[in-house]
């Protein structure tokens, strides 16, 4: 039997494409192993959560008493309280890790755990190397706002959102052990992070979007999707499963209806540069394109995906990296379905030359703070963070304040991490907190914003610890009582001072 010369051509063709692409493999995986390595640096932020003492003691008590602290016994403005913390689990996984790694390992392991955020967004997808930078530059800049605080609950949120996405994706590839794996996930998540109740919505716009596709096809409903929607609410029972029960639902809604958010900088509009904002209408832009140019009745449920989380990132800087990580696998789809080669050596050079000059840039504008963090964590953390003073810090631990005192808000979370043994007048957990219509967050604001010295007369305070550079330091320098007539420093003595803090104490006799 003869055979036609030109029959054999597309055999050829295909077999000669196989062999382009072994022999590309290895290249494109060193490739993509730089991209990796150069975000996984661009993610290595000094380590300033707020929050980190009270997380710190919290886990320390669980570990201690193998008990949940569920009162306050940190404050005096609302003794005994009893609060929901919805991240009581992450709470002794952080005080492991900063007894034995300090604020440098929880910067080094917050970046880890954003590029394993990125890794598991896009690893459905077999991108080239220059696809994944590209992506790269995205998740770097516009998930800055949750990653440049080091390891926090939000970041294990976020870590945990990823999973649920991977795994819906999953799903619609038909891998049916996703269905057992969405109800473990969401009882973990229920545990660790508030933001289950976001997944919890992605998830059911999931759901409610494959129930929409089978009926615009007039399909009947198919056995998988009664198994989807029952494992959907089998996540939601799940998520009961932790020591406060519903109560992890009315703390979340408190959150969202809370009229005092606009007093927390994450939870506020958020205030892009021009590059970012550049580059956050671009990655909005590329989402957009992609769904006009598929028109896929299949992409309904990350089209309502995007158009929800991207609402909620344009009325709050928290949600950006949220809007980002939900699209991201979407995105990689996009840009993995690019018809762009880039070939050849001359090319390959040009484009890793300047994606690696893209990220070393990134780098080079951080070089300060970075050389910080490696020589001195703890100074890092004050700097960037919440401008404390680490001179006070000390002196306070060896001859701590007595009575009630006033502090920043920004600072109670670090006096309580440091062991300071007088209680502090407010902290990071306050910002919802109520008792018989009184909000020491509001009082706090009136006082210390508002410079409404006369209400912070009327509390008597015994010591005072603010930035010396601060409005409300000059503010309280000026005033005068209109009850005495006297000079507001009359009263105060100067115990401490140095560029960044005040500490006042109220003189005996006064």
């Amino acid at each position: 039997m003869s055979l036609n010369r030109a029959s054999l051509r597309p055999a050829v063709r295909v077999e000669e494409q196989a062999r382009l692409k072994r022999e590309r493999l290895p290249r494109h995986r060193g490739f993509s192993a730089l991209v990796y390595g150069a975000l996984l640096i661009c993610l290595v932020y000094p380590y300033t959560d707020y929050d980190w003492g009270w997380h710190y003691r919290y886990g320390e008590y669980l570990l201690t008493h193998g008990r949940i602290l569920r009162h306050d016994i940190f404050s005096w403005t609302m003794p005994g309280y009893e609060w929901v913390n919805h991240s009581w689990l992450y709470d002794p996984l952080l005080y492991v890790l900063s007894a034995h790694i300090s604020f440098l390992g929880l910067s080094l392991a917050g970046a880890a755990t954003g590029l394993l955020i990125f890794h598991v967004s896009v690893r459905r997808t077999h991108l080239l190397f220059w696809q994944t930078a590209i992506l790269a530059v995205f998740f770097a800049a516009l998930s800055k706002e949750a990653l440049m605080q080091g390891l926090r609950s939000q970041v294990v949120g976020l870590l945990l959102l990823s999973i649920l996405v991977n795994l819906l994706f999953r799903e619609r590839d038909g891998h049916t052990r996703s269905y057992w794996a969405f109800p473990c996930l969401m009882c973990i998540w229920a545990n660790l992070h508030g933001s289950f109740l976001l997944g919890l919505i992605i998830f059911g716009i999931h759901v409610i979007c494959d129930f929409i596709i089978l009926k615009i096809r007039g399909h009947a409903l198919p056995r998988y999707w009664f198994v989807f929607a029952g494992s959907f609410l089998v996540s939601i029972l799940a998520t009961l499963i932790n020591p406060f029960t519903y109560g992890v639902y009315l703390e979340a809604v408190r959150h969202v209806a809370s009229p005092v958010l606009p007093f927390v900088v994450e939870w506020r509009r958020p205030e892009f540069s021009q590059l970012v904002r550049v580059l956050f209408l671009s990655y909005a832009l590329l989402l957009a394109v992609g769904f006009i140019y598929r028109r896929r009745l299949a992409d309904l449920p990350c089209l309502a995906s995007a158009v929800v989380t991207m609402y909620l990132a344009v009325t709050s800087r928290r949600h950006v990296p949220v809007f980002v990580v939900a699209t991201l696998p979407f995105a990689a789809a996009v840009v993995g379905n690019a018809r762009v080669r880039v070939e050849g050596m001359a090319r390959t050079s040009l484009a890793v030359s300047l994606l690696m000059a893209t990220f070393a840039l990134a780098v080079f504008e951080r070089g300060a703070e970075l050389l910080d963090l490696w020589r001195n964590p703890t100074r890092a953390y004050c700097f960037y963070g919440p401008r404390c003073s680490e001179g006070l810090m000390q002196y306070l631990v060896r001859q701590a304040p007595v009575g009630r005192g006033f502090n920043v808000y920004e600072w109670g979370g670090y006096m309580i991490g440091m062991g300071l043994k007088a209680k502090v007048f407010i902290d990071g957990r306050m910002a919802l907190w109520e008792r018989a219509d009184y909000r020491p967050v509001v009082e706090y604001w009136a006082m210390y914003a508002g410079h409404d010295l006369e209400a912070f007369e009327r509390q008597h305070f015994d010591w005072v610890i603010v930035p010396s550079d601060s409005e409300f330091a000059r503010e309280l320098a000026k005033y005068r009582s209109p009850r005495t007539g006297c000079p507001a420093m009359d009263v105060w003595e100067v115990v401490y001072r140095d560029s960044r803090a005040l500490y006042l104490v109220r003189k005996r006799g006064r």
